[in-house]
């Protein structure tokens, strides 16, 4: 298949406020995270693009591969305007393992990746994910109701043995309608799920709570409750939703449009989203890092939690440490005096019970300056403006601090934030500081410097 010229100029990754280990495109405009998917030890991440200028235009589909959800390449673009038709927005993607559809020629199982608005168009790929065939010339194999209708996730719901389909419309208001398939080429309407939070990038997972499993219905702004499915229906008791990320977030916040990975080796459940806030001389947007989720009973009710997939031990460098040591406001000070990091990773377990304020100030330089704070507020059990309890009068922290990124985990995933954060701004600023208000016992902090997934 002919497609235009590769547009993408040679880097080095080392622009101002490049992210070295949050995936950003070679240059141009990056949006919502598009059907990723696992295939034959590859990770595929698309995302909707504009290659061809740094604002929201034209849209195509960007793509990167991955060994290890951490190391990322650049492929050439893989669904193009001037090859494939109809609007190329925001859409998922499944293997079809069994060739379901029939389509499979050759040694590679047909991917296929749904797209489209006011109706959804399925692109299939027979070469493991590279390139893409429209199938049956562009005709939509879903048309809801609604005379608005976009962001297409496929998944397959193992007790009814069929493929569903979760699309958001607004038919009567925001919503999502679901569709059914055994082939995934004919798809039949299921049910309606109308909530006003659940605008845009809808996302229906599968999880394992106790000893059975749940469903999880999120939105573009990471808004979600947990249900049942029954192949057909959602239904859920919850009277409003929580959030799998604990900061405003809208298109263009810095978090937005998170999807699951589909066709994992494994039951684990994978999420990227999109960050509008990063941007430099050649590009616009980055992903989330990667974070691993879960579903964990609470007395308020079941919640999702967050964590860095674990592959990010495969950056640490070098990793200083400090364990049992009972500090106030001026030992605090002087902990970290000595270190200088760049891109790095923090880990500490904080006993919290004399202390009313106490965190870390991040990229620290000439004049007790720092890019950004993260802060726990103690008497508000606050980490960041974020509820987080402790436990048993401590508190786990973990941060990952990039030159455009900070990501906030609080207690392993109870507390988990998304931030752009140009930590390139200020001159010098390496240092790194613990403070505390009032007297604190450090039980544990790891620092891991993490090196660039570019240059590595």
């Amino acid at each position: 298949m002919d497609h235009p010229d590769f547009p993408y100029p040679e880097t080095n990754y080392q622009e101002d406020n490049r992210g070295q280990f949050h995936f950003s495109s070679r240059a141009g405009w990056m949006n919502d995270v598009n059907a990723p998917l696992y295939y034959r030890g590859v990770y595929h991440l698309y995302y909707q693009h504009n290659p061809h200028g740094l604002a929201w235009d034209t849209m195509h589909w960007g793509h990167a591969t991955s060994p290890d959800l951490v190391h990322w390449q650049q492929k050439p673009i893989a669904l193009d305007p001037a090859v494939h038709p109809g609007d190329l927005w925001s859409g998922g993607g499944v293997v079809d393992l069994g060739n379901v559809t029939g389509l499979k020629a050759g040694d590679d199982d047909p991917i296929l990746v749904y797209s489209g608005t006011n109706g959804v168009t399925l692109f299939y790929s027979l070469d493991g994910g590279n390139t893409f065939s429209s199938f049956d010339n562009g005709r939509k194999v879903v048309k809801p109701a609604a005379e608005t209708s976009r962001d297409p996730k496929v998944f397959w719901d193992p007790g009814s043995q069929r493929w569903g389909m979760v699309v958001w419309s607004d038919q009567g208001g925001n919503g999502v309608d679901f569709f059914t398939s055994v082939n995934l080429l004919d798809w039949t309407f299921a049910s309606r799920y109308e909530a006003d939070w659940l605008f845009e990038c809808p996302d229906l997972v599968r999880m394992p709570l106790a000893d059975a499993f749940s469903w999880v219905l999120s939105a573009g702004s990471g808004k979600y409750v947990v249900g049942d499915f029954d192949g057909t229906t959602f239904r859920t008791s919850w009277p409003a939703p929580q959030k799998i990320n604990q900061i405003d977030t809208y298109a263009g916040s810095d978090y937005y449009a998170a999807l699951t990975f589909a066709n994992l080796p494994t039951d684990r459940v994978v999420s990227m989203a999109w960050q509008g806030g990063n941007k430099g001389s050649r590009w616009t947007g980055n992903a989330t890092f990667p974070v691993e989720q879960r579903l964990q009973s609470t007395p308020s009710g079941p919640r999702l939690l967050s964590t860095p997939v674990p592959e990010i031990a495969s950056l640490r460098i070098a990793t200083q440490s400090w364990d049992n040591l009972t500090l106030d406001s001026a030992a605090a000070q002087r902990l970290l005096a000595a270190i200088t990091a760049d891109t790095y990773e923090i880990e500490a377990v904080i006993d919290i019970q004399q202390a009313t304020r106490l965190g870390f100030r991040l990229r620290t330089g000439p004049g007790g300056r720092s890019a950004r704070g993260v802060t726990y507020d103690a008497s508000a059990n606050e980490l960041d403006g974020a509820t987080l309890i402790p436990h048993d009068g401590r508190i786990a922290v973990r941060l990952l601090v990039d030159r455009g990124q900070l990501e906030v985990f609080g207690n392993d995933g109870e507390v988990y934030q998304s931030h752009n954060v140009n930590f390139d701004s200020l001159p010098g600023g390496h240092g790194v500081e613990l403070f505390t208000n009032g007297r604190l016992h450090l039980e544990s902090l790891r620092l891991h410097h993490l090196s660039s997934i570019w240059t590595g």
